[in-house]
């Protein structure tokens, strides 16, 4: 295999040792305890993530017999400082390393720039299996660190464990049909599957910020984790011939579904501006504003992330946890993961959450 290196990924080796060395010298200026320690795991990973790199550079190319690409690109590097950004996070495990924002600023830029990398690739005409790769194997690898790092700071209760380790779950049932001559059924179209990923890694993101509490966390968490989880489950019977629910197959069927995601949109804004109505708070009063956007059906999937995010903020401030907003809560996740349906006024957020094409499903 023809593994050249071009030579701009040996600037990103640089750039990726430079980062562990000023992340170990802010731990020794931080005082941490064991600066070393986190030296130790943070370039392991980062060790791990140039030879992954390298390992697959022969497939830097357009195609299978294309010449190589004389460079690896701006996607991929994006994609490589993604992948950085997620192996600086291992060093955090260690018990006594200074964290403070980093894990929350680390895995933010990863959350934020999970998106373009394709999206630079696609309009630069620079798409790679080299690309898809690195994306599909560090999207999962990120979300492992980040779901158990969360665990290990007390963000996120044990379980969330299962969030990280649902991928390679998935792989594992794969391999396991294989092993039972049963040849895995290629995955149907869906395009809420990129969203569900897309969201559980803000959610990851928003889960190592200190303003927001662990018991509010814990709410909203639970939330997040129903439709990720429900949404590997689906598609793990779906490669083995099955369904978790029939399709509905008929107009009428369909018209009901449109119906109930309008229903729970609703239902969703008014009881969190019921629930909030006796609140004098300007978070409070941003949550009803953001609420009505999700009523109206004016980018409702954003605006019922932010109504969310205030409800964090409120509960994280001491704003008892009532049943009513605890409801409204599981409709506006539905209507950030789903989307507010076809009765909305201006809905351009969709196009966002549900245009980029899903990858492969395995390496």
């Amino acid at each position: 295999m023809d593994r050249r290196a071009p030579i701009d990924f040996w600037f990103w080796v640089a750039v990726a040792v430079l980062a562990v060395a000023a992340g170990y010298a802010w731990e020794r200026a931080a005082g941490a305890a064991e600066a070393t320690c986190w030296l130790m795991l943070s370039g392991a990973g980062t060790l791990y993530l140039i030879f992954y790199a390298w390992r697959h550079l022969d497939a830097n190319r357009p195609a299978p017999q294309a010449p190589l690409y004389r460079s690896l690109g701006a996607a991929n590097w994006l994609t490589l400082l993604r992948g950085l950004a997620a192996m600086l996070m291992l060093g955090f495990f260690c018990p006594h390393s200074a964290t403070g924002w980093a894990p929350a600023v680390l895995y933010s830029f990863v959350a934020l720039t999970d998106w373009w990398d394709g999206f630079i690739a696609r309009s630069t005409g620079r798409t790679s299996r080299f690309g898809e790769l690195l994306d599909l194997h560090l999207d999962g690898l990120g979300i492992l660190i980040a779901s158990l790092l969360a665990i290990a700071l007390g963000r996120l209760l044990w379980w969330y464990a299962f969030v990280g380790l649902a991928r390679y779950a998935f792989l594992g049932w794969e391999w396991l049909l294989r092993a039972f001559g049963r040849e895995p059924k290629p995955l149907p179209p869906n395009p809420d599957r990129r969203a569900t990923a897309g969201l559980m890694m803000a959610f990851l993101a928003a889960s190592f910020y200190p303003i927001f509490s662990p018991n509010s966390l814990e709410v909203i968490g639970l939330w997040f984790f129903v439709p990720f989880i429900y949404g590997f489950v689906r598609d793990g019977l779906s490669v083995a011939g099955k369904k978790l629910f029939p399709s509905p197959g008929t107009v009428k069927g369909a018209a009901r579904r449109r119906n109930a995601i309008l229903l729970r949109r609703l239902a969703g804004a008014i009881m969190l501006i019921v629930a909030l109505w006796t609140s004098s708070t300007m978070t409070a009063r941003a949550a009803e504003v953001a609420a009505l956007l999700v009523a109206l059906g004016v980018l409702p999937r954003f605006s019922a992330l932010a109504a969310l995010t205030a409800l964090l903020l409120l509960w994280s401030n001491g704003t008892p946890i009532t049943p009513l907003a605890l409801l409204a809560s599981a409709f506006l996740t539905y209507t950030a993961f789903y989307g507010g349906g076809k009765a909305c006024l201006w809905n351009p957020d969709e196009r966002l959450f549900v245009s980029t094409v899903a990858l492969p499903r395995s390496e």
